[in-house]
This record gives C-alpha cells, sequence and structure tokens, in this order.
C-alpha cells in the first residue's frame, strides 16, 4: 500500500468511527420502532437528521479522498446519496410526499410532529438542502448523474415545503410571535425552491426527456407556490402565477401538437 493510501485511510479512521456509530444507532432504531403515531413520527424526524450527520461524514471521506490521493471516492459519493435518500423518504412518511395538495390533505401528519418546533423544523431542511447542495458537488457536472439529482431535488423541495405548519403560517409571520423568525425565514426558503423546482423540470424536458411527465411536474411547482401565496392572502402573486401556469400549459399544448403533426 502506498504511503499516502497509507494516510488517507488513517485520515478517515475517526470519520469512519462515527459512521460505525450513527450506522447502528439507525439499525437500533429500526428495531425498537415506537407504536405511538406522535412518537413514531417525531423519531422519524430525528433519525432523519441524524442520517444527515451520516452523510456529511461520507462526503468528507470523499473530499480527503480528492484532496490527498487526487481522485474521488465513488463508493462514498454513492453512499452519501443513498443516505440521503432514507433521509428523504423518513420525510415523507412523516410529512407526507405530496407537492400540489391542500394542505387538509396531510394536515393531520403535521399535528403528530406539533412539538418539533418551527425553529427544528427550519434546521432540519436547511441541513437537507446544504446536504443537496454538496452532493451535488460532489458529482460535479458527470450528466449521468445530473439529471438524476433532479428527482432528488424534487423530493427534497416538496419535503421542506410539507414541513411547515401552514395553518400557522399567517400568525406565525407576526413579528409578536415566537415563531416569527424561522417561519419567515421557511416561507421564504419554500418560496424560492417551488420555483427553482418548476425551472429544473422545465429543463429537464426541454434539454433532454422531452417528456410530458416532466413538463407537468414544472407544472405542478408553480401550481403549489400559487396555493401557498393564496393561503399567505399574496393575491397579487398568485395571480401572476394562475398568467404563467397558463402560457406553460399553451406552450405544452403546441409542443405536443408539433410533434404530432410532425409525425404524420
Amino acid at each position: 500500500m502506498g504511503n499516502k493510501q497509507q494516510q488517507y485511510l488513517d485520515k478517515c479512521s475517526d470519520y469512519q468511527s462515527s459512521i460505525d456509530t450513527i450506522l447502528a444507532w439507525e439499525a437500533k432504531f429500526l428495531t425498537e420502532v415506537p407504536e405511538n403515531p406522535t412518537e413514531l413520527a417525531l423519531s422519524k424526524l430525528k433519525l432523519a437528521n441524524r442520517i444527515l450527520d451520516l452523510f456529511s461524514y461520507y462526503i468528507v471521506l470523499n473530499t480527503l479522498s480528492v484532496s490527498m490521493l487526487k481522485k474521488k471516492n465513488e463508493d462514498a459519493i454513492n453512499n452519501a446519496r443513498k443516505t440521503i435518500l432514507n433521509a428523504i423518504t423518513l420525510m415523507e412518511e412523516v410529512v407526507s410526499p405530496f407537492l400540489d395538495a391542500p394542505y387538509g390533505d396531510y394536515e393531520d401528519k403535521i399535528e403528530l410532529i406539533e412539538s418539533f418546533n418551527a425553529h427544528e423544523r427550519y434546521f432540519l431542511v436547511r441541513k437537507l438542502g446544504l446536504s443537496l447542495d454538496l452532493l451535488k458537488d460532489a458529482y460535479g457536472e458527470d450528466p449521468k448523474w445530473k439529471w438524476m439529482l433532479v428527482e432528488l431535488e424534487g423530493r427534497s423541495i416538496t419535503v421542506t415545503k410539507n414541513c411547515l405548519n401552514l395553518k400557522k403560517a399567517v400568525s406565525n409571520t407576526d413579528l409578536r410571535s415566537p415563531d416569527y423568525e424561522p417561519t419567515v425565514y421557511h416561507l421564504r426558503l419554500i418560496k424560492n425552491l417551488l420555483s427553482k423546482g418548476a425551472n429544473i423540470f422545465r429543463e429537464k424536458y426541454e434539454l433532454t426527456t422531452q417528456s410530458r411527465t416532466d413538463f407537468k411536474r414544472g407544472v405542478d411547482f408553480l401550481s403549489a407556490l400559487r396555493y401557498l401565496h393564496s393561503v399567505l392572502g399574496e393575491s397579487g402573486d398568485a395571480e401572476s402565477l394562475k398568467k404563467k401556469i397558463e402560457v406553460w400549459n399553451e406552450k405544452l399544448k403546441m409542443d405536443i401538437k408539433n410533434k404530432e403533426s410532425g409525425a404524420t
């Protein structure tokens, strides 16, 4: 074994120990699943948070490899991807995977995690977003992964939206609310991400797949953003998005018509 390789392994040993500790903690959780719905939901969010810590260690292993060995640690990157997927899946189970759905459709799920406060929720979704950015950086411009990560990002945006208690969003944006700051930041993040989600699926449609499904996913993100503006009483923004959705749908109809006429 080369000297640099040994130095790399020595450097990684402490991080590997932390990885093993979290994996053991996760395995224990899976064998001691709470039966109470509230405890189960809260435990899953805590596990998702811990799993994102695990993700960060895999990213460190890759960063060290690039720095010391001048090559990526593909196993570490793939483990990081699987880890963030696990975290998103857990969050979907808690707050639902529905993008463009009325809040009432998943309100009962949000009520179960009432004690997971606004600060903790905002911290968790910010941590998720940062993790996804680090994963994209690790893969770089590899086209094999670029569009696959769009799917992961779409799911990440959805759970970020669904973690917010929309029923309390308006009252929590009152300056007197103890949850004012995290609620305002969370709402700002959601609005930015929903707009981004629409654009990345439109881009995927335009540049690679030409799939109606991808285009419609983009429209769904716009619809979810419009619904959010409506709930918050931001009627001007909601109306602007209504017009934008109409333009996008007309674009899709025209593309379909052009394809059909070209095929005949």
